[in-house]
């Protein structure tokens, strides 16, 4: 009885989230983030696209370009802000923002090996640390935008530079993740020149603590039907969080209009439905 609910609340939001997944599509800046899932006790994975005020969710048993393509479409033209999954390299490199998060956890790693390995990851940790106070100026509106780039040029010469180092220390797990660094060290900078791009992927992270949440309280999914379910209303969830909304409201009405076939409401923000009227 349960599940026959959830398939027709499924029902009931396949339309606007549909539209929020064409709205990610066409944004100028998606975070991403991918995590595991069971299906029936099969490995897969729920992923997640985000804007500042959009969040779409979709399950998969792949983890791949694939999927990440179908998401983003593959004529996705704005910057995409993740971390180093292979899966997302299929976007160019100069639309990209790589997480600094991420890159600190490698860099800690790094640090903790011996001799010259070592001091090769101290010294990219405390030039990151240096990177980020002054992005936190920036974002307390201590300082320009130019200033920002002006006092992050000598910063991102020295991490370049001792990644150089790093290619040819010695230990072969380093040389290979300096090595991949370098080849797309654009993608570390974007965030310099970029209105809207963080240097972290915390935002998607943190939204993605819904799943994570739920993941620890239940035991995934059976079934095709209840991969739609969870990924629809997570995507309703994660979507009313970032605009203020009920999202028991909202599910609530769309179930309603459902059945008594009328419009269903929008996920899209308030401007995105104003413009598209005007459109009209």
């Amino acid at each position: 009885t349960i599940s026959n609910a959830e398939a027709q609340v499924s029902e009931s939001l396949v339309k606007p989230v549909d539209e929020a997944k064409n709205f990610i599509q066409q944004q100028n800046v998606v975070n991403m983030d991918e995590t595991g899932h069971k299906v029936a006790g099969q490995r897969s994975w729920v992923w997640l696209a985000t804007t500042l005020l959009v969040s779409v969710f979709t399950t998969s048993f792949s983890r791949g370009t694939k999927v990440c393509q179908q998401i983003l479409s593959e004529s996705f033209a704005g910057y995409l802000i993740s971390d180093r999954w292979s899966a997302y390299n299929w976007v160019a490199t100069l639309k990209r923002q790589l997480c600094w998060a991420h890159l600190i956890r490698d860099f800690t790693k790094i640090s903790q090996r011996a001799g010259v390995t070592g001091k090769i990851g101290n010294d990219l940790l405390e030039y990151v640390q240096k990177m980020f106070h002054l992005w936190h100026e920036f974002k307390d509106g201590k300082t320009s935008r130019q200033s920002l780039q002006l006092s992050m040029k000598p910063i991102q010469e020295k991490i370049e530079s001792l990644l150089g180092r790093g290619v040819s220390c010695g230990n072969e797990k380093t040389q290979r993740t300096c090595k991949r660094l370098l080849k797309m060290k654009d993608a570390l900078w974007t965030f310099l020149a970029v209105e809207g791009i963080e240097p972290t992927n915390n935002f998607a992270e943190n939204i993605n603590r819904t799943y994570v949440i739920w993941r620890k309280l239940s035991f995934g999914t059976q079934s095709d039907r209840g991969n739609l379910f969870v990924e629809r209303v997570l995507t309703v969830v994660g979507t009313c969080k970032l605009q203020k909304r009920n999202a028991f409201d909202f599910v609530t009405e769309c179930v309603e209009a459902h059945f008594a076939g009328k419009n269903h409401p929008s996920l899209l923000p308030e401007n995105t439905l104003q413009n598209l009227a005007l459109a009209a």
